[in-house]
């Protein structure tokens, strides 16, 4: 009995002398570092999102901006007085419990009120204080009060931090247009606050450890004015295409889609830039997102209103024939009176090259075959120039370095992630092409000379080669962005080499005091002076499926404003592109006080 107990006496001293020793080690040795984990549990480190750059308008109109917005979040559990919360609110029913599943409300809790009216954020703050289930969560959401320009201006989403390292999810990332290209400036720099919480997560002390700070304010050379006569001249412009529609026996069109792009020459200063369809840009940062509204956007794969066609590649068609001329004048292969057929066909290769009139007009010189499109006239040009039979030859040579003189084959760079370079097709392009193992050939020379073929510019791009003819040959970059922060945009002006710019102006004007669309901007009916080349593309569709181009600038003696009107399968350039420009220019004079008559 005595041994049995002794046993027993010296398990009990073992086992107190164990918890001695392993109480011993936890509060001497292991002391430090439980004391940091209890400091963690109480503290947690918290992003501050900065508040993102404006984007302005040359006028100071806003065009993206923030708002605090406040939520209403619930942990689960009951809350006092919910009858009252919820018609408060316009809640009905009972509170939705979190989802434990949804890592986000396992979190945070489940939103019960999305954006919470201003004038209601005191009452229900006061409702919720000292309910722990129940708090108001702030947060940034980008708005964009007008809408205007919503393809250059862009979107944001909440960032992804898998596909946007260095991001939150509770971060504003752009998406695109300026709102993703000028992201490194628009964005800002998180900060960081230490929060001191309870058993349940809540916070009840905070200190900022490291300032937000704020994206810079980014002013646009946008006039909010002009980019709203550009959007409601495109937006009319569905009459025009279904009378020509009708005209040639095709089916009428529901929607009309293009682009129409404005500077000004004398500094580059882009005023417009329209595509359309539009689209809501809210639809995508207001919280919570209709998902059938995001949808009817993103799957809307006929009308792409996310497009901003604006900086999108197309067949530039007779608008690249004013870089022909240049071609032909400056580098001597012909002078401005040389007279060349303006000739119903043209024929090489046992092929018969048409031309967009059927019959014979006689001779042409540079400034008739402008101002009347002739296509033959530039064929028997070429075929005037050394061994283009042979396919690449000097002359063609020349014009594709003429073509990127003028800015044709390269980006802009005015800030859009989604701005096309277009194409000027050379020989060594020509040979990297499979279907192409012929190398270049004579009739690559006839399609690239009147744009058509593999050449492909961007309306942003044709803009800038209507400025510089108006300026001539003074070139200013084009550019959108007219201000970051304190720092304007200096753009690079370079003078391109010629001799005959007033060849190719006057060839121009004379489209509308010689030919027939004089009946439309011509003296008689339009109050200021106009120059312009029109365009007809044909496309992949075929027929009278075509594209309709118009770059004009005004007044022709001293222009102030160039533009280009661009309508995707629009058909005829005379007929749709043409009025089209007209009632963009009476909407222009007009708010500059210009009276302008009513269209016929």
């Amino acid at each position: 009995m005595l041994a049995r107990m002794k046993v027993l006496l010296a398990v009990i001293f073992t086992v107190l002398a164990l918890f001695t020793v392993r109480l011993m080690y936890l509060q001497l040795v292991m002391g430090e570092e439980y004391a940091a984990r209890s400091q963690q549990n109480a503290t947690q480190q918290r992003r501050i999102v900065p508040l993102r750059g404006r984007i302005l308008a040359r006028d100071g109109t806003v065009l993206a901006d923030d708002r605090v917005a406040y939520d209403l979040l619930y942990r689960g559990g009951d809350i006092p007085d919910w009858p009252a919360l919820a018609a408060l609110l316009g809640i009905e029913g009972e509170p939705r419990q979190p989802d434990r599943t949804k890592a986000e409300e396992l979190v945070n809790g489940a939103v019960l009120a999305w954006n919470i009216p201003d004038e209601l954020v005191p009452a229900v703050e006061e409702r919720v204080a000292g309910t722990p289930n129940l708090y108001l969560r702030e947060r940034i959401e980008r708005t964009y009060p007008t809408n205007l320009a919503a393809q250059t201006v862009g979107y944001t989403q909440q960032a992804d931090p898998v596909r946007n390292p260095g991001y939150s999810v509770n971060d504003l990332v752009g998406v695109a247009g300026l709102e993703a290209g000028l992201e490194e400036v628009l964005f800002g720099a998180a900060g960081t606050r230490q929060v001191e919480v309870d058993n349940r997560g809540n916070e009840v002390a905070s200190h900022v450890v490291l300032n937000a700070q704020p994206g810079q304010d980014v002013v646009l050379t946008l006039d909010p004015q002009v980019q709203r006569v550009a959007e409601d001249v495109l937006a009319s412009a569905l009459e025009l295409v279904n009378e020509d529609r009708a005209r040639v026996g095709l089916p009428l069109e529901e929607q009309v889609h293009g682009a129409l792009v404005a500077l000004d020459p004398r500094t580059g200063e882009i005023l417009a830039m329209a595509s359309y369809p539009t689209f809501d840009q809210n639809v995508f940062t207001h919280r919570p997102s209709d998902p059938a509204a995001v949808a009817a956007i993103l799957d809307d794969g006929r009308n792409m209103p996310l497009s901003n066609r604006a900086v999108e590649a197309y067949a530039p068609a007779s608008t690249f024939k004013l870089v022909t001329a240049s071609t032909m004048l400056e580098y001597g292969y012909a002078g401005p009176n040389t007279p060349y057929p303006c000739s119903a066909t043209f024929r090489f290769g046992g092929i018969t090259w048409q031309n967009w009139a059927n019959y014979h007009k006689g001779n042409y010189d540079a400034r008739h075959a402008i101002a009347d499109s002739c296509n033959t006239y530039y064929w028997y040009a070429a075929a005037d120039t050394p061994n283009w039979t042979q396919g690449w030859a000097p002359f063609i040579e020349d014009v594709v370095e003429r073509a990127r003189e003028f800015g044709f084959g390269a980006r802009l760079d005015v800030g859009l992630p989604e701005e096309k370079s277009g194409r000027v097709p050379d020989q060594e392009w020509v040979r990297a092409q499979p279907q192409y193992g012929h190398g270049w050939l004579p009739g690559f020379t006839l399609n690239t000379i009147i744009g058509q073929g593999d050449v492909l510019a961007t309306p942003l791009q044709v803009a800038q080669l209507i400025a510089i003819l108006a300026m001539d040959g003074r070139a200013v970059q084009p550019h959108l962005v007219k201000q970051v922060g304190e720092q304007l945009f200096e753009p690079e002006v370079k003078q391109l080499g010629g001799r005959y710019w007033s060849v190719f102006k006057e060839g121009m004007r004379m489209m509308f005091t010689d030919y027939p669309s004089r009946s439309i901007l011509g003296p008689s009916v339009f109050p200021v002076s106009v120059a312009g080349k029109t365009g007809t593309a044909q496309t992949p569709r075929g027929g009278d499926y075509t594209h309709a181009w118009f770059m004009g600038f005004s007044p022709y003696e001293d222009p102030e404003i160039a533009f280009v009107v661009f309508i995707e399968y629009g058909g005829s350039s005379s007929r749709v592109a043409v009025p089209l420009a007209r009632d963009f220019l009476a909407g222009y004079w007009s708010l500059r006080g210009v009276e302008v008559a009513a269209k016929p």
